[in-house]
């Protein structure tokens, strides 16, 4: 968002120090890499141009923090419904594929997802059926933003144990 632009991951690695083993070995393994709080101090302070102020980074900064700690609400309240949700839908894909259709914004509320698309949400393999209960969570909380909470997410889950 600071660079105004998408950036490819190795870009995103590469501005946060990280060495390529280490990069390959996390994506190997199934799990994104992660930078420690000093290599994202860092590279902010490697991408500041003369110029710059503080007014051009803190509602990004804000705006993302805000949707952290949005997320940490969300799910602090709703992982043991989320659970119970998964355990009745047995992690089919499908069935969380629906869930989460129906959280969608509009306009795709309701639209089906595009083929593949829930196993990449919930970073399993294409084939795969069904997942466990943490890539339900992890994906929950990865793709929840600031607008999301619990009441609506609640009235979802409710629709989708059939309560």
């Amino acid at each position: 968002e600071m660079a105004k632009q998408p950036l490819p991951p190795q870009v995103i690695c590469q501005i946060l120090g990280m060495n390529e083993e280490t990069v390959k070995a996390s994506f190997e393994a199934g799990t994104p890499p992660t930078a420690t709080e000093e290599q994202l101090v860092e590279a902010v302070k490697k991408s500041i141009d003369p110029g710059d102020t503080i007014d051009m980074y803190a509602p990004i900064f804000k705006r993302h923090i805000q949707r952290f700690e949005n997320a940490k609400n969300v799910m602090d309240n709703l992982t043991p419904t989320l659970t119970e949700f998964h355990g009745k839908v047995e992690g089919n894909v499908d069935k969380i594929a629906a869930f989460f259709v129906d959280l969608a914004p509009e306009p795709q509320k309701g639209q089906p997802m595009p083929p593949g698309m829930i196993n990449a949400l919930l970073r399993i393999e294409p084939s795969a059926t069904t997942c466990q209960v943490e890539d339900f969570l992890s994906c929950t909380e990865r793709n929840l933003d600031s607008s999301d909470t619990v009441e609506v997410i609640s009235t979802v889950l409710k629709k989708h144990l059939g309560q």
